[in-house]
């Protein structure tokens, strides 16, 4: 939530080893943005329009652009609500942003064009995204 995390050094993050990542790799490995996980980056990456197994390589300039403001949007969105509903504060209350791409939307329609929503295994863990929103 840094202003220093800005798009020159998200610009940074892109080296000749991560051509060959999909964008969930580029995201949640290497602590490239340490805190960032799976729970997270599928968010991220729907709000970005990017297929979590699509090549980083492939993404254009506008398309890391998008990929950069949704980090900062949807991290922004969940701290203003304090944070994910399934976890709680020093309090004990709930956060109160709901994720959208998550178990509980498997298989129902995508709240942005009505496709569906899949769950997929990937990288040992399991990936959730629109059909009609996040080609590959």
């Amino acid at each position: 939530m840094s202003d220093a995390f800005d798009r020159a050094y998200f610009g940074t993050l892109f080296s000749e080893n991560t051509p060959k990542l999909s964008a969930k790799a580029f995201l949640a490995t290497e602590q490239r943005i340490p805190g960032l996980g799976n729970g997270v980056l599928q968010d991220i990456l729907f709000n970005a329009k990017v297929h979590p197994k699509r090549k980083i390589s492939t993404l254009g300039e506008t398309e890391r652009r998008t990929l950069f403001d949704s980090i900062k949007s949807t991290l922004g969105e969940m701290t203003a609500q304090g944070g994910r509903d399934t976890e709680k504060d020093f309090f004990g209350e709930p956060g109160g942003y709901r994720v959208k791409m998550g178990k509980d939307s498997v298989g129902k329609p995508c709240p942005v064009c009505g496709g569906r929503v899949v769950k997929e295994a990937y990288m040992g863990g399991s990936v959730y995204y629109c059909e009609g929103c996040q080609k590959l």
